[in-house]
């Protein structure tokens, strides 16, 4: 078979099919796309590549669950960028996990003394800020972003759909970026 003569939507038929022709076709066209988009936002080539493979074999693994009706690669492009946030959030946890570590060991104590008093206050604005959103808003964002639910695992959760928590979410960072706006120009205005 010529298949690069086939579109995407004929390969991932073939691939559904275990053709593993069709899925190296597929492989071939997009594994560069996802690594530059990968490479775009991570500027780690090594980590990109990682990434982006992952992402090229799981869409072979999950060829028989996985259902794509239009756009391959948009979907892709979706699955990159979703694979970027998880390895951020993960990268993030782990900073923490290794500050905590040596906050609690006692290997940083040179900090000023207004160091603990700044993090108190930014944990304080912190709840402060969860406090003012409504209940639903407040449990999407908690199983977002302190448990690390993905929109679709909060969806099946919380019984809403995946649009209803993308909405929340956009509406919580809003507000989160606002209101942190708003502290740090009342915060320059006293300085």
């Amino acid at each position: 078979m010529a298949y690069k003569q086939f579109n995407d939507m004929e390969l991932w038929q073939c691939c559904q099919n275990d053709d593993i022709n069709a899925y190296n076709e597929l492989f071939r066209r997009y594994s560069k796309k996802v690594f530059a988009t990968c490479q775009y936002y991570l500027h780690n080539p090594i980590v990109s590549e990682e990434i982006a493979l992952d992402i090229m074999f799981w869409l072979w693994n999950k060829r028989h669950s996985t259902s794509i009706h239009k756009d391959l690669s948009a979907y892709l492009h979706r699955a990159s960028r979703n694979a970027i946030i998880s390895y951020r959030r993960k990268q993030q946890s782990e900073v923490i996990l290794v500050h905590q570590e040596e906050l609690e060991s006692g290997q940083i104590d040179s900090r000023s003394a207004d160091y603990n008093l700044r993090c108190m206050e930014g944990k304080q604005h912190y709840e402060n800020l969860l406090a003012g959103l409504s209940p639903k808003r407040k449990a999407v964002f908690l199983l977002s972003r302190e448990e690390g639910l993905s929109y679709q695992q909060i969806a099946a959760k919380t019984k809403l759909s995946v649009n209803t928590i993308e909405n929340y979410m956009v509406a919580v960072l809003k507000y989160f970026r606002q209101e942190i706006g708003t502290i740090i120009l009342i915060t320059f205005l006293l300085l």
